[in-house]
């Protein structure tokens, strides 16, 4: 479709700055500034009916913020307005060199960035409610998770240092911190588990993932989550590439051969779960414990050896979920 303006929208916790400009070169930019809140996007409207621009003339580009943008997009939406949510990396490399920064001239640079790449433009399509709430439930886990971690990392350091006493001191006055804290996220776990339950698709995927050995509760979740339900990646690979697992190769002319390696823009999240997953393979599972052994026998890498395992449980969800089935393991001879 041919939009016949550019709206680029930097959102803030409290503000949203706009650069609007007309749909042709070397066209001037109009900035304004409304109230990251209901009012102030009706404000915007308001503001876009003044300036005689119709929404649906109007290609929306923003950056995702995470959460901030998230009340702005189903406002724009409701109105039937065409909302381009892209990852704020993607813009920031379109620039080039760039100096200084404020939230009006990075309003521009989205509106101008939509102008030069409108023909890659994607109508936003976030989760579904109830995945989302799926989401926010396991980024709170995950919270709880990282305080219990700096809460227990100084115990464990005075304790291998020498240093019993303090460890001791240390364990005490954060005893019930940490007791109230794994509470906490034994509940959510439980609540996770309850809302797949309800939601038919969520469940059922879920247990196409836990049938693939190593794959516990909360990897299977992230699993979920971070691919819309499977929905977000075309195939396995695009999947694995978003993990931070798949391969590339790095060489140019004759004077660069580096070797060949992941590339560290990814979900690191997902990628710890799924590395904690292949590690636990390689204990428990018969097959994947003789196919390490064999290909660091023959001289690989041991860290490239566990990305391939890595590889491989990612390829066996899925494929299970692909093909909606449960993963069947061949019975050893």
């Amino acid at each position: 479709m041919q939009y016949s303006y550019m709206l680029g929208i930097d959102v803030s916790k409290t503000t949203i700055d706009i650069a609007l400009r007309q749909n042709k070169a070397n066209a001037s930019i109009v900035n304004n500034k409304f109230s990251n809140n209901l009012k102030g996007y009706k404000a915007l409207l308001a503001w876009l009916h003044k300036e005689k621009v119709q929404i649906g003339q109007v290609l929306i580009c923003l950056e995702n913020t995470g959460i901030y943008h998230r009340c702005l997009v189903s406002f724009l939406q409701s109105e039937q307005a065409f909302v381009w949510v892209e990852n704020p990396i993607a813009i920031k490399w379109s620039m080039g060199l760039v100096r200084g920064k404020n939230d009006a001239v990075d309003a521009q640079r989205i509106c101008l960035y939509a102008f030069r790449n409108q023909d890659k433009a994607k109508a936003y399509s976030g989760m579904d409610k109830s995945l989302q709430k799926v989401a926010d439930l396991l980024a709170t886990r995950e919270r709880l998770v990282q305080a219990r971690k700096l809460l227990l990392t100084p115990i464990k350091e005075f304790k291998e240092v020498g240093l019993q006493k303090n460890s001791e001191a240390l364990e005490r006055a954060c005893r019930k911190t940490l007791s109230a804290l794994d509470k906490e996220i034994e509940a959510i776990e439980g609540e996770l588990e309850n809302r797949i339950e309800k939601e038919q698709s969520l469940k059922d995927n879920y247990r196409f993932v836990r049938s693939v050995r190593s794959i516990g509760l909360v990897t299977a979740i992230q699993l979920l989550v971070y691919s819309h339900n499977f929905e977000r990646f075309a195939n396995a690979k695009k999947l694995a590439t978003y993990a931070g697992l798949a391969p590339f190769e790095y060489s140019s002319g004759t004077s660069i051969r580096g070797r060949i390696k992941v590339h560290p823009m990814a979900n690191k999240t997902l990628k710890t779960a799924l590395h904690m997953c292949a590690l636990s393979s390689i204990r428990h599972n018969y097959e994947m414990k003789i196919y390490y052994e064999r290909k660091v026998g023959e001289g690989k890498n041991k860290m490239s050896v566990l990305n391939a395992i890595r590889n491989k449980i990612l390829h066996r969800v899925y494929a299970c979920v692909r093909d909606q089935r449960m993963y069947e393991y061949k019975q050893a001879a």
